[in-house]
């Protein structure tokens, strides 16, 4: 997954227990309050306030609003919801996205939760990480307004520079187009997909942030961003139409909160994901930032929910 060119801070920035003001689109004044029975599933070993990594680049998910410094987006907004049900403080800390794994699984962990736009899939699971599915994404492109390439699927981007996040499923996705992993190793029995068509091979150009990504779009180092579907839709708009989102996208996915398998706030969270939709809360936040496209039924709230929708990005 990943993400507008926005500067950010050389700090990890937060914000007040999930009470603090954003400076995005606000939620509603009349939110959810604490849930007594959900946050009696919280144990009192649980440190507070509860540490939430991510990588504020991926508009309008997560970004640092330029003109306050805060860390802002929908998923913002939900994770304060998600905590004020729980009754309990939370602080959001800006890192990038290849980091939050690492450190949620540490043996001293820096973080409890991770709620950056994470797309569940067994490779992540595997390095010890369980994700509560709240939200449904597909992958996407964008070029340049000039650009005269048009990306109806993956096939599209042979020959072509790929811009892509750091540690994202895009960057999985594009390397594993042409049958290679991360870095270019062969997948064993994998091939190619651009050579095997004819076609040249697609070059992967991967960025530690997305707003560097971004940066290489427009400024012509690479021809193609590849990112998540409803970011690709929102940068189209808040870059006043110097990209251009193309192509109906693939791979639509759960979401999912990030945490260390087996954490003990696992069951809350998952509750008062449930208790935000089956309320109204939820909806309210993905109209606020305009993205309900994504949205789920409480039933689909699961643990590790890997299920792609559709047709995928790479055969």
């Amino acid at each position: 997954m990943k993400r507008l060119p926005i500067v950010l801070a050389t700090v990890a920035m937060t914000l007040a227990a999930c009470g603090g003001s954003s400076a995005g689109p606000a939620a509603s004044s009349s939110g959810p309050a604490k849930v007594a029975s959900i946050a009696a599933e919280v144990p009192s070993s649980v440190p507070t306030p509860i540490q939430i990594a991510t990588d504020a680049t991926y508009s309008p998910d997560e970004y640092i609003d330029p003109t306050t410094g805060d860390i802002v987006g929908w998923d913002i907004d939900l994770g304060k919801a998600i905590c004020k049900v729980m009754g309990v403080a939370c602080t959001f800390n800006n890192v990038t996205f290849d980091s939050i794994i690492p450190q949620l699984t540490a043996t001293n962990p820096r973080y409890v939760l991770g709620i950056s736009s994470f797309t569940p899939t067994a490779e992540r699971e595997a390095k010890g990480i369980d994700f509560v599915s709240y939200y449904k994404a597909g992958e996407g492109w964008v070029v340049a307004a000039s650009s005269s390439i048009t990306v109806n699927s993956a096939a599209d981007m042979c020959g072509h520079t790929i811009a892509v996040e750091t540690g994202t499923t895009e960057e999985t996705d594009a390397w594993g187009y042409i049958g290679k992993q991360v870095g270019g190793t062969a997948i064993a029995g994998a091939k190619d997909n651009c050579t095997s068509a004819g076609k040249q091979d697609l070059k992967v150009s991967s960025f530690e942030k997305q707003t560097d990504a971004n940066t290489a779009l427009l400024s012509g180092r690479a021809d193609i961003g590849f990112l998540d579907s409803q970011i690709a839709a929102y940068q189209a708009k808040a870059t006043n139409g110097k990209v251009k989102s193309t192509g109906q996208g693939c791979s639509v996915s759960p979401y999912g909160i990030a945490m260390a398998k087996g954490s003990p706030v696992e069951k809350a969270v998952q509750d008062a994901v449930k208790y935000l939709i089956d309320n109204g809360y939820y909806k309210t936040i993905l109209q606020t930032w305009s993205v309900t496209d994504g949205a789920i039924a409480s039933s689909d709230v699961k643990i590790n929910d890997n299920n792609s929708i559709g047709a995928t990005c790479v055969p």
